[in-house]
């Protein structure tokens, strides 16, 4: 039996009226167990030859700006060898995306609202998980979710309970099945250090820019190489799959833009 973990985070605000915000991401990374493991591996040893220390946390924005923990990047060489270590380390994990990018312009013209946003995001994110599960055949999993605010955290779980007691319409799904596969729903914080929530908050700047749709020539090398991994990370359907897995997964959308 192989186990699968799901971990959430967040990027951008979920209220479709902050105009600082051009999109609201939920980012979803999928690790089995054993990789997990030697995941935590690489990175501890990127942040040991960097800082002595592992209780450091890879967060997109304090990287960019090099502050925080990572004014040592304002060293050029520093940052150089930095990015090459983290790029390498992000490229070689074994790990998958999934995205769902909610479209503020286009989610305002539809009068959605914060709960709307919310709560079309967490039910796309957890189905999806749930139909990986199923495809599987062999797969138990557990959803990981970076604690935000108390009304965040209950629509994950009203989610995750929904598909554990009704199942799903399409393909038809027993709730039995699912309660078969889906095993766990939990909440942690970023204090955790866990590194599947720090690849989920990298790649979100990447699913960013590939919403932007930022052309190549004024992109600098790191995001070039950053939406590159993450268009190889993406969740996607092997072209040779059977029917019957086929039937769930097909129903997965790795990068899923919404409103449609």
């Amino acid at each position: 039996m192989v186990e699968l973990n799901l971990f959430i985070d967040e990027s951008g605000s979920s209220n479709p009226k902050v105009v600082s915000s051009p999109c609201y991401i939920v980012s979803g990374c999928v690790v089995n167990d054993l990789a997990k493991t030697q995941l935590k591996i690489k990175a501890d040893q990127i942040k040991f030859k960097y800082w002595n220390r592992t209780n450091i946390v890879f967060h997109s924005i304090d990287i960019g700006r090099r502050e925080g923990d990572f004014k040592i990047l304002k060293d050029q060489s520093t940052y150089n060898s930095f990015e090459t270590d983290l790029l390498t380390f992000l490229r070689q994990g074994n790990y998958n995306l999934f995205f769902t990018v909610v479209d503020r312009t286009k989610a305002l013209s539809l009068n959605w609202d914060e709960n709307k946003v919310l709560k079309e995001t967490t039910d796309i994110i957890v189905r999806s998980f749930i139909l990986a599960l199923l495809a599987h055949k062999n797969a138990r999993g557990r959803i990981v979710v970076e604690s935000a605010t108390s009304k965040k955290d209950f629509l994950y779980h009203k989610a995750t309970a929904h598909y554990l007691a009704n199942g799903i319409y399409k393909p038809v799904t027993a709730y039995s099945e699912i309660q078969e596969v889906l095993t766990e729903i939990s909440f942690v914080t970023k204090r955790n250090h866990d590194i599947e929530e720090q690849i989920a908050d990298l790649m979100a700047y990447g699913a960013r820019l590939k919403f932007q749709n930022k052309k190549t020539d004024v992109m600098s090398d790191y995001e070039k190489e950053l939406v590159s991994i993450m268009d190889y990370k993406l969740f996607k359907v092997d072209p040779t799959t059977g029917p019957d897995k086929k039937k769930y997964l097909s129903e997965i959308v790795g990068f899923n833009v919404i409103p449609n």
